[in-house]
């Protein structure tokens, strides 16, 4: 009997080692994983506006023309807070800055609703010099629908995400809420992580 017990002692310390190991090797998988999810996170920031605390629009967004946050308002498509721009003359827009790599191939997401009266709306990416590089024009949304551009740098550089419109002599506005920048993650492909 005493023979059985120890025999059952080092069967749990050899399984307890086992255990303990793989737990180690999980863990360790989890930091590398961790780590090479951080090399592709998103190249654009508060896409959703959660991070606005005022009606003012403020950083990592930038103004353009009449530009504002809806904070709390049940004005917008995803969360608590969306941007708006409204006007009756000029250009009036959101946009933020965001670092692209050459070669690679970025699609940006939003949506967008607008007053009946929007004809020249514009959604895409433009330079570190704000000439458009890849957009599409937009007309009235009544209700948020989703907007889609994809863009392939041939230089790594500062590009802005932005939406916008002209408005034409009549008081007209736009609402932007949850833009993404999405692209492939191949370092995470092509680069796996051993055990």
């Amino acid at each position: 009997m005493q023979h059985l017990t120890k025999k059952m002692a080092t069967r749990l310390a050899y399984l307890r080692l086992q255990i303990l190991t793989l737990g180690m090797v999980g863990g360790l998988s989890l930091i590398a994983c961790h780590t090479a999810m951080a090399q592709c996170a998103s190249v654009l920031r508060d896409g959703d506006f959660e991070l606005q605390r005022s009606s003012a629009v403020s950083a990592p967004w930038i103004a353009e023309g009449s530009s504002g946050i809806d904070i709390r308002r049940s004005l917008s498509y995803h969360g608590r807070n969306n941007s708006w721009s409204r006007n009756n003359a000029g250009w009036n827009a959101i946009r933020q800055p965001v670092r692209l790599t050459a070669g690679v191939t970025y699609t940006l997401k939003a949506f967008v609703r607008t007053s009946g009266n929007v004809s020249d709306g514009y959604f895409g990416f433009r330079d570190a010099s704000q000439h458009p590089v890849s957009e599409i024009r937009f007309g009235p949304l009544t209700s948020y629908g989703e907007l889609v551009v994809r863009f392939r740098p041939a230089r790594t550089d500062t590009y802005n995400v932005f939406t916008g419109f002209w408005a034409l002599n009549q008081d007209a506005w736009i609402q932007v809420d949850y833009v993404r920048v999405e692209f492939p993650c191949d370092d995470v492909i092509s680069n796996p992580v051993e055990p």
